[in-house]
């Protein structure tokens, strides 16, 4: 059975292993991935990762949630996955998905792109770790 990774106040290398491992399995199962990141939030002092969809609106948050429950379930049984307790997902008219949208295109692929300590149109960014920012 796979195991959760540790989520901690530093981004780490299983962190982001395990997040593009999970965007591919999204990818996968057709799932409709349009931006996926890493998200600091400062307050908190957590990383959470954002997945955004179109899907999130068309069958809901709940449903949405359930295609990450699977996909982490066919993970390899040495494969860390991420926590749904430290995953986001949101619809693609969200205000960081449209603001990482404007600075960052990746296109269809997994990226690894930081972005930190940035203000776009007035909105400062702590920090993040971009998989994927499209239209």
């Amino acid at each position: 059975m796979a195991k959760d990774i540790l989520v901690t106040e530093s981004l780490t290398d299983s962190m982001m292993k395990a997040g593009a491992k999970l965007i591919e399995r999204l990818d996968a199962k057709k799932s409709e991935v349009k931006s996926a990141f890493w998200l600091y939030y400062t307050e908190e002092k957590i990383w959470k990762l954002i997945v955004a969809s179109p899907l999130v609106d068309a069958e809901g948050p709940r449903e949405y949630y359930k295609r990450i429950v699977n996909a982490n379930a066919l993970a390899s049984s040495d494969e860390e996955t991420v926590s749904l307790n430290d995953i986001g997902v949101t619809n693609t008219t969200n205000q960081i998905v449209q603001l990482l949208k404007m600075m960052v295109g990746t296109g269809d692929g997994i990226s690894g792109i930081r972005f930190s300590r940035n203000t776009i149109n007035g909105v400062f960014i702590e920090d993040t770790y971009i998989y994927r920012s499209n239209p």
